[in-house]
């Protein structure tokens, strides 16, 4: 039994070895998953579900819940599923789930990572901006998971150009569908996210009315001087040699903080390990 990733969403399979078949037995985002005789039991959560424990019989595929988490009661209301958004950028079709409130405006939100992936699982700040009003793009650039390999590492030795871009031609493609303009289109992201947004506020300012970027990556070289063992030498696969300092810096949105004119509100804890504060005061200063 395991887990597959269509396209951010999630669907629990089961794998048969021996006749080389995979029968689907629950659509949703599934973890933890154990089985145990007749039954499957595993997490699952969902756009309009919060995390539930449940079990799947494995014959007849019923599922039963058996435990729901804290937030419950959200059933009664009629969140939204989000609908797969993609565009063709030369060879590459690039990829995003649109949370459809249709007043337009619009939020595009760019995950962390960067190589990672919000898949379409119970995110209360998203179905909050949503229930507002607010469309909700969540853009899968280039570096994202969920959508090959070849995808994932496309990244390599362009993070804060490529993951820039992309970004923009989703934000494009958007405007083009008519949900929203570029004045009532915000963009938001945190860390790696963050960068995406500084890069799109300074490469593409005629895309978005504002930007809001939660402790940011603003200065690469910085980062792969002080960030954590478990990310140790991240960057060099992501931007290139240590020692190629004119990389680092022609990549890093700190050293295009000059093009910034837009509105831009930056969040940043003093105590964050894994980017430190300096990065957005030195932004902040650049830019003032």
């Amino acid at each position: 039994a395991f887990h597959r990733n269509e396209d951010g969403h999630g669907r629990l399979c089961v794998a048969d070895l021996a006749a080389g078949t995979v029968t689907p037995i629950g659509r949703g985002v599934h973890g933890q998953i154990e089985w145990m005789e007749d039954s499957i039991t595993a997490l699952r959560s969902g756009a309009r579900t919060p995390t539930q424990v449940v079990r799947y019989h494995t014959g007849s595929g019923e599922r039963s819940i058996l435990a729901v988490g804290p937030a419950a009661g959200w059933d009664e209301r009629n969140l939204p599923e989000p609908e797969l958004v993609s565009v063709r950028s030369g060879d590459t079709i690039l990829h995003a789930r649109r949370y459809a409130a249709g007043r337009g405006r619009m939020l595009c939100w760019i995950h962390g990572g960067p190589t990672d992936q919000w898949l379409v699982e119970f995110r209360p700040r998203i179905s909050y901006w949503w229930s507002r009003g607010w469309d909700v793009l969540v853009v899968d650039p280039r570096g994202s998971t969920g959508h090959g390999r070849a995808y994932q590492r496309a990244l390599n030795g362009a993070w804060g150009r490529l993951d820039v871009d992309d970004t923009a031609i989703l934000i494009a493609e958007a405007h083009r569908l008519g949900w929203a303009t570029a004045r009532s289109t915000a963009v938001m992201g945190g860390s790696s996210g963050g960068l995406t947004v500084l890069g799109v506020l300074a490469d593409h300012p005629h895309l978005v009315g504002a930007g809001v970027a939660s402790y940011p990556v603003s200065d690469l070289r910085a980062l792969s001087e002080v960030t954590h063992r478990f990310e140790a030498h991240y960057s060099e696969t992501l931007v290139g040699p240590a020692a190629d300092r004119e990389r680092f810096a022609r990549l890093s949105p700190l050293h295009r903080a000059d093009r910034i004119e837009g509105p831009l509100l930056v969040f940043h804890g003093t105590d964050d390990p894994v980017v430190p504060i300096d990065q957005s005061r030195a932004l902040a200063a650049a830019i003032r």
